[in-house]
């Protein structure tokens, strides 16, 4: 069994199929959220009209319901109710012992019924089709006999009712047909309506924010699905994509909100004009436009009440009795807090840890990617002292043999082998791991120009090879880093201190240490898929606590959906930051790791001239310009030494009294035969071998650090944190 590759054909078009679902989940959220965002806000907007003040059009009306019309006996209380919803549940255990509840029968009747205020009595007619009105009623009769639980939610005569519908004036009804187009739900709850209004308005930002959620999900996996990996076209499609959609959506529902709402009041003045007698109608339409002035929360809201609203058909002179109506309207408007406050406040909250710990799990998945990205391959023979990225074929030999695996006995180089025992039974059922070992050694790695020892231990393997077998309750399973296969391998190319003119790839703590037999391409758009995800989760994350932050006072608002647009770009720009700024940190640390390198060596032949000088003295005492310049030497102290220029010279002087020492040896054979002087030199060689491959290093440190902070937008970074270049040494000796 092979690891599922995301970057391969059918990985793709499972990215592909999930992005659709995605897109398509976010439509149908955003949608739905919409539209009960408007109806909240219109809700809050429109008074509870008295009875006779009732002309035509939508209206919201409070009463106690009549029994004048008939009414009906509930099937389980046999309770006098004017309408009822039922329904029978059975409580039953599947085979796993976990208890369950069905519906085994639900229903509900209903029929016309008066509804009487202090100024007058309106007959409710929810028609034949009660599934088309939402009735928000509180459960009345509870019932368990046995596995059989009975449950009733009914409004009997006397109760009080708040009815949101459409006052047919020929017929003398309230109708719940028509209120679309008023943003305006059917409804019949025995709750305030800030009730059933502040349930809509979390509903609508928990659905918005799943669905803009969604669509940053959907569109990194679209992303994903094409092949395309570059983070600057992930921002670039996120910004444009998520802020526009939100901010077209947020524009668009304003705009059909206000023409609702304008509608609405367009309507009542123009029924205030037809029946000017009417000083109850008169007081509400006040009512409304009051209310409507107090619900704007944002400049968009306010600029479109002064544009749709406001500024056109006012009303006329009110006299003091009408505006005490009005203030008693106002009034009973109802104020109560908004009941999901630290519901929303807490969801803020945790979505924003979340997604702060989502964006840091991206953060390192993206900067891997785009540290495979930013080094260059090498052939195996080209290697300098640093982070290496090379390809070719996994090979072993007589010195580095390899090794076989306990479960097929094949040769590999590395294994990872699992036993898994089955305990428990049903659901409870489950593989406890009860042996779990692996095995790594020392393997060469061959291209067409060459080999390199690379040591695997510490690395992230990404195993070809899978294997897994059942024998009764056990379990057994072994991944496998088999030879002769190729390999990309990202690692260390630090000093063997076996053969010291060496390089190995080997594990070091500060750079990443990846072997996979997965070609480059697959890696990299594998790893941005993975930051394209995690970006895009943490988004949807940040997106969700802005949404639930602006909801937790009761308000939100079209207005707040353009402000959540700006999220966006915001929290892309500081990711973009923090990628860029941890690339110049980690391109310094490599500058400053290889200049403290070249330090170390430095002492250490540093500590060799004074022994040295002693015992070449004797031998050498006519050779005074040497003995000279090994004083010299001794009394040089590299920890002194701050800039690269000194540095450069004391390199290039110590190299060149090296070989001056090495002729005078070869001249005098009783030097060039002594023990001591013999290990001295090979010490000196050995440290000259080091220096070479550690200035390399430096050298190739310091250009790609200086490029990097001298290109646009690390420019600015630079800058702002004051990142200064590294200085080069001089070419050649």
């Amino acid at each position: 069994m092979r690891r599922f590759n995301i970057a391969g054909r059918p990985g793709r078009i499972i990215m592909a199929v999930l992005a659709l679902a995605c897109l398509a989940g976010s439509y149908h959220l955003m949608q739905t959220g919409l539209e009960q965002l408007a109806q909240a806000r219109q809700i809050e907007r429109m008074p509870e009209t008295p009875i006779a003040a009732l002309t035509k059009g939508p209206y919201i009306v409070a009463g106690k319901a009549g029994e004048d019309l008939g009414t009906l006996s509930t099937p389980y209380s046999n309770t006098k109710a004017v309408y009822y919803r039922y329904k029978l549940e059975e409580e039953y255990r599947d085979s796993d012992g976990d208890r369950h509840i069905r519906t085994l029968d639900s229903g509900e009747r209903g029929g016309s019924f008066p509804l009487r205020d202090s100024s007058g009595t309106v007959t409710i007619a929810p028609g034949h089709d009660h599934s088309a009105i939402e009735w928000s009623l509180e459960r009345t009769y509870y019932s368990q006999t046995g596995q059989k639980i009975y449950s009733e939610w009914a409004l009997k005569p006397g109760d009080t009712v708040r009815v949101i519908g459409r006052f047919n004036r020929e017929d003398g009804e309230m109708v719940f047909s028509g209120l679309d187009v008023f943003s305006l739900p059917s409804l019949i709850s025995g709750f305030t309506l800030d009730v059933d209004g502040g349930d809509r308005l979390f509903s609508a930002a928990i659905r918005i924010s799943i669905a803009t959620g969604l669509l940053a999900l959907g569109l990194a996996l679209a992303l994903t699905a094409t092949k395309i990996h570059r983070f600057w076209v992930y921002v670039l499609v996120m910004s444009v994509a998520i802020s526009g959609t939100l901010s077209v959506l947020g524009v668009t529902k304003l705009n059909q909100e206000w023409s609702a709402i304008a509608t609405l009041y367009e309507s009542r003045y123009q029924q205030l004009n037809d029946g000017k007698d009417n000083p109850l109608a008169l007081a509400d339409l006040a009512a409304l436009k009051q209310l409507i002035r107090q619900s704007t929360s944002g400049w968009l809201d306010r600029w479109m009440f002064r544009r749709t609203v406001e500024n056109r058909l006012p009303l006329p002179e009110l006299d003091d009795s009408t505006i005490a109506r009005v203030e008693q309207i106002v009034e009973r408007q109802p104020q109560g807090k908004f009941q999901h406050a630290w519901t929303s406040w807490g969801l803020s909250a945790g979505s924003s840890a979340l997604a702060v710990i989502l964006v840091f799990f991206a953060i390192r998945t993206v900067k891997f990617k785009r540290l495979i990205e930013a080094v260059p391959t090498s052939s195996t023979t080209g290697l300098s002292f640093g982070l290496s990225e090379l390809k070719g074929m996994v090979d072993s030999d007589d010195l580095r043999p390899p090794i076989h695996d306990p479960l097929l006995n094949e040769k590999c180089v590395a294994f990872d082998y699992k036993v898994e025992e089955r305990r428990g039974s049903g659901k409870n059922e489950k593989w406890h791991t009860i042996e779990h070992r692996s095995e790594r050694v020392p393997f060469w790695l061959d291209d067409n120009q060459g080999r390199i020892l690379v040591q695997p231990e510490g690395a992230s393997i990404e195993y070809p090879k899978h294997h897994s077998e059942t024998r009764g309750d056990r379990r057994y399973s072994v991944r496998l880093l088999d030879t002769l296969v190729n390999v990309y391998c990202i690692g260390f190319a630090g000093l063997d201190r076996q053969q010291p003119d060496r390089l190995t790839i080997q594990k070091d703590e500060e750079a990443p240490f990846l072997i996979s037999t997965h070609e480059e391409d697959d890696i990299v758009l594998a790893r941005g898929a993975g930051g394209f995800v995690g970006t895009a989760v943490s988004l949807g994350l940040f997106l969700f606590a802005a949404t639930a932050m602006f909801a937790a006072d009761g308000n939100f608002s079209p207005d707040n959906l353009l402000l959540s647009a700006l999220i966006v770009p915001l929290v892309l720009c500081i990711y973009i930051g923090i990628l860029h700024y941890n690339d110049i940190v980690f391109l310094k640390n490599r500058v400053d790791r290889a200049r403290a390198n070249i330090d170390t060596i430095l002492q250490q032949r540093h500590d060799l001239w004074p022994n040295l000088e002693k015992v070449v003295k004797a031998s050498l005492a006519h050779e005074n310009q040497l003995l000279k310049a090994i004083a010299q030497l001794r009394n040089a102290n590299p920890a002194g030494i701050r800039n690269a220029g000194e540095l450069d010279k004391l390199i290039g002087f110590e190299q060149k009294v090296t070989r001056a020492m090495q002729a005078r040896i070869e001249n005098y054979p009783d030097l060039k035969n002594s023990k001591v002087i013999g290990q001295f030199m090979a010490m000196m060689a050995e440290t000259e071998n080091y220096l070479s491959l550690l200035r390399n290093s430096y050298a190739e440190s310091a250009l790609i650090y200086n490029t990097r902070i001298q290109s646009f937008p690390d420019l600015i970074l630079a800058k702002l944190f004051r990142f200064r270049p590294a200085q080069q040494f001089a070419v050649g000796e």
